[in-house]
């Protein structure tokens, strides 16, 4: 197995949209994520920096088991699923999305 991984999900949500979008995350999608086999768990993060045409960011991060878990979620129906389902509830017009993940390359702690 590889070391642990973590999933970085940083978003911007088009002003005005943000109870849909949240509510969506909230009501039942981060949780759902975290039940997906070898994840740990998951904090959402509101940004201080908006993008440059002024969004509000977030950040979710998400602690998972190894990449090799990762990327078996990533090919996955439940990630297919919830593309789906952002398409669906008209979400993806209302978001700019970017990812990324990898391992646990230094720790410090205070």
């Amino acid at each position: 197995m590889d070391s642990q991984a973590v999933y970085l999900v940083n978003f911007w949500i088009r002003p005005g949209s943000e109870s849909k979008v949240l509510k969506w995350l909230d009501g039942g999608h981060i949780a759902d994520v975290v039940k997906q086999p070898g994840f740990l768990w998951a904090r959402r993060f509101a940004l201080e920096q908006p993008n440059d045409e002024g969004w509000p960011a977030f950040s979710m991060v998400y602690g998972v088991e190894s990449l090799d878990a990762l990327r078996t979620y990533f090919d996955g129906a439940a990630a297919k699923g919830y593309a789906e389902e952002r398409a669906e509830l008209g979400l993806d017009s209302l978001m700019k999305v970017d990812r990324s993940w990898g391992t646990t390359a230094y720790i410090a702690d205070g």
